[in-house]
């Protein structure tokens, strides 16, 4: 083969294997630049568990999606944070996540429950 043939597949290799993506994590699957997405339905949070750097704030925006279930009310009870979620309207929540450990959040009546975990 010639140079020009070699580095044409390269380059074509290269565009390939740098547009892998790798498996998404709660975090990733579900973060944007105005943070942490979290979808609450009639089933309760998606996803129920996420990551946010140990030590630094962070921002978590739920979006209830369904008139059904009690996700209409959202609660940090270790933070005396409580939160009315109106239907499909994105709410911010900012934390500081512990150095170690975990938030818990719920709805309000604590039937729907989820954890944003410090790594």
């Amino acid at each position: 083969m010639k140079a020009r043939t070699l580095c044409a597949l390269l380059a074509l290799s290269l565009a390939a294997f740098s547009s892998c993506k790798k498996s998404p994590t709660a975090t990733q699957a579900g973060s944007d630049a105005s943070g942490i997405r979290i979808t609450v339905d009639a089933e309760g949070y998606h996803p129920t568990s996420v990551t946010a750097p140990a030590g630094k704030p962070a921002r978590l925006v739920f979006t209830r999606t369904s008139d059904e279930g009690c996700g209409q009310q959202l609660v940090f009870p270790t933070l005396d944070i409580r939160k009315d979620l109106p239907l499909n309207q994105p709410v911010s929540v900012d934390v500081t996540m512990p150095s170690t450990g975990s938030i818990a959040f719920a709805c309000g009546m604590d039937m729907f429950r989820g954890a944003v975990v410090a790594k």
